[in-house]
């Protein structure tokens, strides 16, 4: 399959990553939100002490000193010398942090959001698997329907999808987003199906009951979410990373918007033939109810 990604992103800079092996299993869920936290901060983790991390995470100071023992070391001391090792931070790099850091005061509204959209949408591609990005789009393009479980802000997200997927002749229908009502459709899911889980923050209790319930039944699960380690990882089928701000930021629908406009493009490019069709039928439509039913301006 052609890659989708026709472009070259050029203010792509030299990063620094942590890049290391969680055996998510043995953490306890503070201790992924910490792990979580310290991927996604990078190089910016070493000028953090511990009770910063601390109260950055709203945890005890107790908890995070007993993390670094967990995952192999004395202390954050000796975490960060091991990270120092990787990457040898210079006098100019510290001087661009302290910048970023105190750029928002000195940019208008757009240009602010278009410096840390950048930062958001680069962040994201590095974290994508092509190989499993194309998979999953082709698992999407041949099953029998796709569910999508969305709470919350992604409700706009999933609408989004129907309403392009649907314009190719996929079968799709948007889950109840918490409670009973759930269990309604539930029912109905076979191994011959996809259900897209939108999980943000954490994994709610309407996720959980859905990656559990597809053990049982073997459908496929595709997950977007905004961490980079959580329960997701260990239940879901396919987990695709998208960046929405740091913790103390707006969080951002630019990057998952992106993201889901690739899917959609993807499975387009898959379905071809049949996405063509189905879009001169819609176009036929509308030429021969136009009088009837004109476009609203």
């Amino acid at each position: 399959m052609k890659n989708i990604f026709l472009f070259v992103i050029t203010w792509l800079q030299e990063g620094f990553f942590v890049d290391m092996e969680w055996d998510v299993k043995k953490l306890t869920a503070n201790q992924k939100r910490i792990a979580d936290f310290i991927e996604k901060m990078g190089k910016q983790i070493l000028y953090y002490s511990e009770t910063e991390l601390a109260e950055t995470l709203e945890i005890s100071n107790a908890t995070v000193s007993r993390f670094w023992k967990q995952i192999g070391y004395d202390n954050f001391k000796s975490f960060k010398a091991a990270l120092k090792e990787k990457e040898q931070i210079s006098p100019d790099n510290k001087l661009k942090n302290s910048l970023l850091q105190i750029q928002d005061q000195e940019l208008q509204i757009h240009e602010h959001l278009l410096s840390i959209t950048k930062s958001q949408l680069v962040n994201t591609l590095q974290e994508i698997d092509y190989e499993k990005f194309n998979k999953a789009i082709r698992l999407m393009s041949i099953c029998r329907k796709i569910y999508i479980h969305a709470p919350s802000s992604s409700e706009g997200l999933s609408i989004l999808m129907k309403h392009r997927l649907a314009r190719f002749g996929l079968e799709i229908e948007l889950l109840p987003k918490s409670g009973h009502e759930l269990f309604e459709s539930l029912m109905h899911i076979r191994k011959e199906d996809v259900v897209f889980i939108f999980g943000f923050v954490a994994m709610n209790r309407e996720a959980s009951v859905l990656l559990d319930y597809a053990k049982r039944v073997n459908y496929k699960t595709i997950i977007l979410t905004d961490l980079l380690i959580s329960d997701f990882q260990e239940n879901g089928d396919y987990i695709f990373y998208t960046n929405r701000g740091e913790l103390w930021e707006f969080h951002s629908m630019i990057a998952p918007t992106f993201l889901v406009e690739n899917f959609i493009l993807g499975i387009g490019q898959y379905l071809e033939k049949q996405s063509l069709e189905n879009l001169e039928k819609l176009s036929e439509l509308r030429k021969l109810y136009k009088e009837q039913l004109p476009k609203l301006k």
